[in-house]
Formats: C-alpha cells, sequence, structure tokens
C-alpha cells in the first residue's frame, strides 16, 4: 500500500492593534510589518473564530525501499516526518486546490471587516 508524508496546516489568525507614527500610510504599513520596528506584544491575541480550514502544504509518497520502518504514524516522530519531507530528496506530490489554500482564496476576509 502507498505510503505518504504530507504536512497539514491549521491557520489561526493572530491580532494586535498597535500604534505607528510614520511620514506616510505606505511606511507606517512597512513599519508595521517589521517584526524588528514592531515586536509582537504579550497582548496579542489568537483568533479561533477567524481560523481557516485545515489544508494540505506538501506531501511525498515514500518508496517501499525508503525509510521501511515508518508504517503508522505512531512509527516516526516529527523530526523523522520532516526529514523525510524536506531533506530526502523525493518529488513533492501536486496538491489540488481542494486540500489547499487555493481552496479557500474566495473565502472572506479573515479578521475584522
Amino acid at each position: 500500500m502507498p505510503r505518504y508524508v504530507i504536512e497539514r496546516q491549521f491557520f489561526v489568525p493572530m491580532f494586535e492593534h498597535i500604534f505607528v507614527e510614520a511620514p506616510d500610510f505606505e511606511t507606517a504599513c512597512c513599519e508595521a510589518l517589521d517584526d524588528v520596528a514592531q515586536p509582537w506584544g504579550d497582548d496579542a491575541e489568537l483568533c479561533f473564530d477567524d481560523a481557516r480550514a485545515t489544508t494540505i502544504a506538501l506531501a511525498v509518497e515514500i518508496p517501499e525501499n525508503l525509510f521501511p520502518e515508518l508504517r503508522s504514524r505512531d512509527d516516526g516522530d516529527r523530526y523523522v516526518l520532516s526529514e523525510v519531507l524536506y531533506e530526502s530528496g523525493l518529488e513533492l506530490l501536486p496538491i489540488s486546490a481542494e486540500f489547499s489554500d487555493a481552496a479557500q482564496e474566495d473565502r472572506a476576509n479573515v479578521g475584522f471587516s
């Protein structure tokens, strides 16, 4: 039976209201995105209500002769699975839009509108 290592993601927005003083809006936005200039504070909040659906980011099929010890999800810790996904040289499988972030492009903006 084919075996796969799949990276799934669940994005939970984190938000924080910050004050930025800048000569123009573009500069203010650049500073707001700069984690060094505007580090995240202790009052930042996770917003589970606006979380996106779980998506598939990356996947590889494991040939039978490679990592034969992996037979169930309990066989590999996250480091082994990361090695299979990122360092084994296996070709990444194409992810259908049905399972990826592309399926959510039509979704309304996350967060406050």
